[in-house]
């Protein structure tokens, strides 16, 4: 029951997760082209007030609840690279660590107020081809 109730809690993170960055990516710039830049602004700053609230608990649950879910596939016991879910997994949590290290390189740029490289200015499309990818994975290794 215990696994269940972390299983229900990650997959919830993970909605808001990928919703948001779903938003930013296909809504948010939909509202600036309609209602134009100041009205995005003020939009902008509202759902980012109440976001940096938020988001990073979601952000800290979904990582929490994923290594703990990790535990019960991949340990001594049952061994790293034995079947091919433990495989998928082990390409989930690179993919998850490469949208870490972006949310932990962002937040450095803006509490340092460092310009962060170009590459990072469609972060948030990365981090959404990298999230389907996850879930689809996810889905995989139930079914290999």
């Amino acid at each position: 029951m215990e696994y269940i109730l972390v299983q229900i809690i990650h997959l919830l993170c993970a909605i808001i997760f990928i919703g948001f960055i779903f938003a930013d990516i296909f809504i948010f710039p939909a509202v600036k082209k309609k209602y134009g830049e100041e009205t995005y602004d003020k939009m902008m700053n509202a759902i980012i007030s109440r976001g940096i609230k938020i988001y990073p608990l979601i952000v800290i649950i979904l990582i929490t609840s994923g290594g703990y879910m990790f535990t019960k596939y991949i340990n001594s016991e049952v061994g790293f690279f034995n079947t091919p879910s433990q495989i998928l997994l082990l390409i989930k949590v690179f993919l998850v660590l490469l949208i870490v290290l972006g949310v932990i390189y962002t937040i450095f740029c803006k509490l340092t107020k460092i310009e962060p490289i170009s590459f990072m200015k469609h972060f948030h499309t990365y981090a959404l081809i990298l999230s389907i990818i996850i879930v689809i994975l996810a889905k995989l290794m139930f079914v290999i």
